[in-house]
Order: structure tokens, then C-alpha cells, then sequence
């Protein structure tokens, strides 16, 4: 929806992707790891062009702990490793554990 000059606001993502879970993950994502969300474009042509638009990367000390695509009525999460397609809450769910499992390794790893 959104071509590469025009950086969307966080209201127009939030009002793209048109559910609360969206905003629920981003909320948690703010206040458990306390992390400022950085927009980026990506060009990637996989999967019929699913990857490709406006994403959300959210990191921790340089390292990514995901980044979320959005996509009309649902958004997609990358947590490095594995996918999620978020339509329900058990999905958001999957996802808020992925998260933690990967912050933990990369605390393991500065050790």
C-alpha cells in the first residue's frame, strides 16, 4: 500500500493492518524490552512479494529480536528462525514467547 517514498506514520500502519493485535505486540514489545521501533523498505520479491513494503524492525544491542510486516487485516512477524501470520490471539500469543526465547539466547551469547 505504501511505495518506497512515502514512509507511512504509525497511525496509517496501524489503521492498514486494522487489528488490535498489532498494537498489543508493539505495546509489549515497547514496555518488556524497552525498545524504540525503527520503520526500514524492503525490496524482497519472495514468496509473491508478501515481504516486500514498509516493515517494523525491532532491536535489541544491534540484534534483531523481530521485525513485523504489515498486511491488510494481519501482519506478519519474523523472529530470526521462524515465521508468524498473525490473525488471533493464540498467533500473537506464539509470537510474544518466540520473542522472549530470542532475547534470552542473545543474553546467553554475551556471556
Amino acid at each position: 500500500m505504501f511505495n518506497k517514498e512515502a514512509e507511512p506514520t504509525e497511525s496509517e500502519i496501524k489503521d492498514f493492518i486494522g487489528t488490535e493485535y498489532f498494537s498489543d505486540l508493539d505495546s509489549h514489545l515497547r514496555d518488556n524490552y524497552s525498545i524504540k521501533p525503527k520503520l526500514a523498505y524492503s525490496g524482497c520479491a519472495m514468496d509473491n512479494n508478501i515481504w516486500r513494503g514498509w516493515n517494523i524492525k525491532y532491536q535489541k544491542s544491534g540484534k534483531s529480536l523481530c521485525t513485523i510486516y504489515p498486511q491488510k487485516r494481519y501482519f506478519l512477524v519474523l523472529v530470526p528462525g521462524k515465521s508468524f501470520e498473525v490473525r488471533d490471539e493464540e498467533t500473537l500469543g506464539e509470537v510474544k514467547l518466540a520473542v522472549e526465547i530470542r532475547k534470552d539466547e542473545m543474553s546467553a551469547r554475551k556471556k
